[in-house]
């Protein structure tokens, strides 16, 4: 309890000094902005055969974010971030936990190079460096956007950048001739330290690291090439492990940019390669598992340049042994050990329930946050076309894409439809099929019928199936349907009434994939879906301002499963958040 109230004294005396000394300046150095919120939930069982478990649970806590940005020359700014969290339920310290959350020192050199050190957010090309959108999220669809914006803030997740700690160094350079412009973007980063795994056996984990650098070049006023390199890298003689890893992946690509009075034309061809290998010592001998692949895609797309209409198309092929870790790294891994926080065992039988798509929408604690030097697992009914975005390996096929934004702003649409097939077969010789549509459509029904007050609605669909021909044993039909509706209506002045659901239905049968730690196939799990997700929400928001709102929820969601061995599940939730942007 003392270390307690000493730790809340010194943090509220380095707030005031640093406050202090920021006031008393003409020329502030100091200041500060962050982010509160409140948030509590109260679940509640409705039906799974359960007669053990609680039928009703409540959590909640209120935190404090608070960022202070130290400018000590001008050209240099230190960033920190400061949380004090309480749990609901603590009294008198009890629960309060205090945790410096993200650190950062960057600046200019010279006013021609910048560097960052600390906490830094990284992303390059979709093949080398990408944090891919998780599965549900197709568009960015904003029916869950307060579930949404609190899962994005507590995994850093912004603009698809992996949060990693280390240095990264950017410079340009201007030409006369030749080339018009250089930019070049180097980075090295460790996003596993060495830690102890067993201390009985005096086991370490070797520590990883990831390292890269970006060139893009504008050769002339409409062609510009880039190059993307990375590398991930285990050091053996940082740790006790018999294997290590190393995944160096090389991209290049070509654009070609056209504009006319109204539309532009951009083209852009890319083909890269990945190595991976893996040292592993057996005695005095060493063993190398070596991975080669590669990747090849051409896209090219026409759009307004009102920004209205936006139309791309273009071809792929992705390697089966292309592998790049930090690109195919996926934000929820579905293994059976990342357990969802709300009801984890459910009926008598006392099993682990599933990952549900509420749990996808709401439960911030089942996100990685980690580079993963090997696949990750996947849910099909979720996502099986392509569940490690773009880099997914063993793909081949076409994909168009694009949207329409009304004039006068009365709708918009975007759609995207892609038909893939697997390069290689896995098990057999026959290959998958997998034909994806999809598409999301707002609809302003002010602006349609002249009205001040905001109200509208969206609808979501996408449908994917997957086909392998075949034997009885060598088949795969499935079908997963995915519809989203919300509707939208500003009852008084920054009052809003929503009302959102969301379905998924998958059935049919798939093959779950198990690999080693060489990323190998070792079996091949049979798997028949029959399906239902759901999740309907009913609430009322108070937008105070774009970042300062209060929003309460109803929210209605479960599983049915229409097989046997698993029960059917049905919750229900109130929510309230308190959420103040500063």
């Amino acid at each position: 309890m003392n270390n307690y109230f000493l730790k809340i004294f010194l943090l509220n005396f380095s707030i005031f000094q640093l406050a202090s000394s920021s006031f008393s300046q003409q020329n502030e150095k100091i200041w500060f902005d962050g982010l509160g919120r409140s948030y509590f939930s109260r679940d509640n069982v409705l039906s799974n055969k359960d007669t053990i478990s609680p039928k009703s649970m409540s959590s909640g806590y209120n935190l404090l974010d608070l960022n202070v940005h130290v400018n000590p020359i001008p050209n240099i700014e230190v960033f920190g971030q400061v949380r004090v969290q309480n749990q609901f339920g603590g009294f008198f310290g009890s629960g309060t936990e205090i945790d410096v959350r993200q650190l950062t020192a960057r600046g200019t050199l010279k006013n021609k190079v910048r560097f960052s050190v600390g906490d830094i957010f990284l992303k390059q090309n979709k093949y080398t460096l990408h944090n891919y959108d998780e599965d549900l999220n197709f568009y960015g669809s904003d029916l869950y956007n307060s579930y949404k914006s609190i899962i994005d803030y507590e995994n850093f997740y912004q603009d698809n950048r992996w949060r990693l700690q280390g240095l990264q160094v950017d410079f340009s350079y201007k030409f006369d001739r030749f080339i018009r412009t250089l930019e070049v973007d180097l980075f090295t980063t460790r996003p596993r330290g060495s830690s102890q795994l067993n201390s009985a056996l005096n086991t370490f984990q070797s520590d990883m690291l990831l390292s890269g650098g970006t060139i893009y070049s504008q050769i002339s006023k409409s062609i510009s090439a880039e190059l993307n390199y990375t590398i991930l890298n285990e050091l053996p003689n940082s740790g006790t492990q018999l294997s290590s890893v190393k995944n160096p992946v090389y991209q290049f690509g070509l654009i070609h940019q056209y504009s006319a009075k109204k539309f532009s034309i951009n083209s852009k061809i890319q083909t890269g390669l990945s190595e991976k290998s893996w040292s592993h010592k057996v005695g005095y001998d060493s063993i190398s598992h070596n991975r080669l692949g590669m990747f090849f895609e051409y896209k090219s797309e026409i759009s307004k340049l009102d920004s209205s209409f936006n139309l791309s198309m273009g071809y792929r092929y992705v390697d089966p042994n292309f592998r790049s870790s930090a690109a195919q790294s996926r934000r929820i891994d579905m293994a059976e050990s990342n357990l969802n926080s709300i009801y984890t065992i459910y009926s008598n039988d006392a099993v682990v329930r599933p990952i549900s798509i509420f749990d996808i929408i709401s439960d911030q604690n089942i996100f990685n946050q980690n580079i993963s030097p090997t696949l990750m697992n996947f849910n099909p009914i979720f996502s099986n076309a392509l569940p490690y975005g773009d880099a997914t390996p063993n793909r081949v096929g076409l994909f168009l894409d694009g949207f329409y934004k009304h004039k006068k702003k009365y709708f918009n649409i975007n759609f995207n439809t892609s038909f893939f097939s697997e390069v290689i077969g896995q098990g057999t010789s026959r290959k998958r099929t997998f034909l994806t549509f999809a598409q999301l459509t707002k609809v302003n029904l002010n602006e349609l019928f002249n009205q001040r007050k905001e109200f509208n609605f969206s609808l979501g669909y996408r449908n994917q199936i997957t086909n392998r021909e075949g034997d009885s044993i060598e088949r795969i039909n499935l079908n997963s349907t995915h519809i989203d509706f919300k509707i939208e209506k500003e009852l008084l002045e920054k009052v809003y009434f929503n009302f959102s659901t969301k379905r998924i239905k998958g059935i049919g049968n798939e093959y779950l994939v198990s690999r080693d730690d060489f990323d190998e196939i070792l079996t091949f799990q049979q798997v028949n879906y029959n399906r239902i997700d759901y999740l309907h929400a009913l609430g009322i928001k108070y937008q105070f301002k774009r970042d300062v709102y209060i929003d309460v929820q109803y929210n209605l969601w479960g599983s049915e499963f229409n097989i046997a061995n698993f029960n059917d599940f049905d919750f229900q939730r109130l929510l309230f958040i308190f959420s103040i942007k500063l």
